[in-house]
């Protein structure tokens, strides 16, 4: 298949804006986004020696991954999470000489943003393009703050490259405010049927973020082994939590901060310009996902980019604050060739 972009309008109104689903394709990869939650739905791959397959978790229609938000444990299953992802510490941050409080999501803490986040939105098409390469770019230019201190826009741009999907997330600050989000797919190299378990997953990295019970970071970095070469990639299956893991690694340098290796040899890389890949193995929901698939707890797994969780609450950790007229860019690129 030549390159190619397609908008499909749903014929629904959400937030103002048409639901709208997008898709990319080139000879070797088909892409399909919903602008609801500006949301990776799949990812299905086609190359020379390998059998054809979908490597993210995610369901058939855009209304099931709205009503996962009337869910007590939402998977957040290919969204954009924001406007911060991960856990923040009794839903405050310190804001000036005082502190600012958010909607508390997770017991008395905040996760992924609360209810009213980045992921249960209806994003704007903003743009498409198909030269040089097959590209669309989903805005939200929300008048209320998502509860946040001060008013922010963020746009995402998914683009598909000969043999990589580039994600560039890019949060605006119309005033001062505050902002980590990452994108939370599920992905499985063997396909979305079976288990991630049977996948091998290798992180470049030499630390990860200590956590008490409630998963909320105490500030402490540990080493992932004492007798590892710090050059070497960590095979998660290695690592002491394994399979259960909602753990923050911090990355070294590299070129690809993560590689996922399926049972064949298909091969997913990762890499990003943020400090930590949250990783998660999950995916179990209560709805039947793509293909009648049924999702269980080891479907998928997420390399979450982002700052460290609960940055505001930690000196060492990365500044989330985003002053007014500023912006930053979060990018994950995701490399498909062998």
């Amino acid at each position: 298949m030549s390159s190619g972009l397609q908008l499909i309008d749903l014929n629904e109104l959400l937030d103002g804006q048409p639901v709208c689903q997008v898709v990319l394709s080139n000879a070797g990869a088909t892409i399909s986004l919903f602008s609801f939650g500006a949301t990776l739905q799949s990812f299905e791959i086609d190359l020379p020696g390998f059998t054809k397959r979908d490597v993210v978790l995610g369901y058939p229609d855009w209304t099931s991954y709205q009503k996962t938000f009337d869910l007590a444990g939402n998977a957040y299953m290919g969204h954009i999470v924001g406007p911060i992802a991960g856990r923040v510490a009794n839903a405050t941050i310190p804001w000036g000489d005082d502190t600012w409080s958010f909607e508390a999501n997770e017991g008395q803490h905040l996760l992924h943003g609360g209810k009213h986040c980045f992921s249960n939105h209806n994003w704007k098409v903003k743009a498409t393009q198909q030269q040089p390469y097959p590209s669309v770019t989903f805005e939200l230019q929300e008048k209320e703050k998502f509860n946040l201190p001060g008013v922010l826009n963020c746009s995402v741009t998914y683009t598909l490259k000969d043999t990589e999907l580039d994600i560039q997330i890019e949060s605006i600050a119309i005033e001062d405010t505050i902002v980590n989000p990452t994108q939370h797919g599920y992905f499985n190299p063997n396909g979305q049927q079976g288990s991630v378990l049977d996948a091998q997953t290798f992180v470049f990295t030499e630390k990860y973020l200590e956590l008490n019970r409630e998963k909320l970071p105490s500030g402490v970095l540990l080493k992932t082994s004492e007798n590892r070469d710090p050059n070497e990639p960590l095979l998660l299956s290695e690592f002491d939590h394994y399979p259960q893991l909602d753990t923050a690694f911090v990355l070294n340098k590299k070129q690809h901060q993560a590689r996922l290796i399926a049972a064949d040899g298909f091969q997913l890389q990762f890499s990003t310009n943020q400090p930590i890949f949250q990783v998660y193995i999950g995916g179990q929901t209560p709805f039947e996902g793509k293909q009648q698939t049924v999702y269980h707890a080891h479907s998928g797994i997420c390399l979450e980019q982002q700052a460290e969780p609960d940055a505001p609450h930690h000196p060492n950790f990365s500044d989330i604050y985003l002053t007014k007229g500023h912006s930053k860019i979060n990018s994950l690129t995701i490399q498909f060739e062998q």
